[in-house]
């Protein structure tokens, strides 16, 4: 199944995103609020997929994808942007920056499980 690391500052949003990773069978989670948590967390542990919101404090999204790239942390297999902005030159730039999917928020659980099914 894989773990997951949600990085994503918005408390509600943070359980909603648990919630449905656990009706898709995804048990394994670990939550953080901001980037530069994640990225100690990425040192820390491996994990498998990690779910990316774009507007954070701290360390925004953006600056997580520019890091992993250099090689600050170990990247999780499969990245997945979340973003309530999605815009098209929005998507193309974290595709380019490594990011595997883009999801638009808010995102529904069919469309987090097709977004999970085309990262792997």
């Amino acid at each position: 199944m894989g773990s997951f690391l949600i990085v994503e500052d918005d408390p509600s949003t943070q359980e909603a995103v648990v919630a449905m990773l656990e009706e898709l069978g995804h048990e394994d989670t670990h939550v953080v609020g901001n980037g530069v948590e994640a990225m100690e967390s990425l040192r820390e542990s491996v994990t498998d997929f990690m779910m990316l919101d774009l507007m954070m404090p701290r360390m925004d999204g953006f600056e997580v994808l520019r890091e992993l790239r250099k090689g600050s942390a170990p990247r999780p297999a499969h990245i997945i942007v979340m973003s309530a902005h999605a815009n098209a030159e929005e998507q193309i730039g974290v595709t380019a920056l490594g990011a595997d999917q883009f999801l638009g928020k808010p995102f529904t659980l069919d469309q987090l499980k097709e977004a999970i099914a085309r990262a792997e």
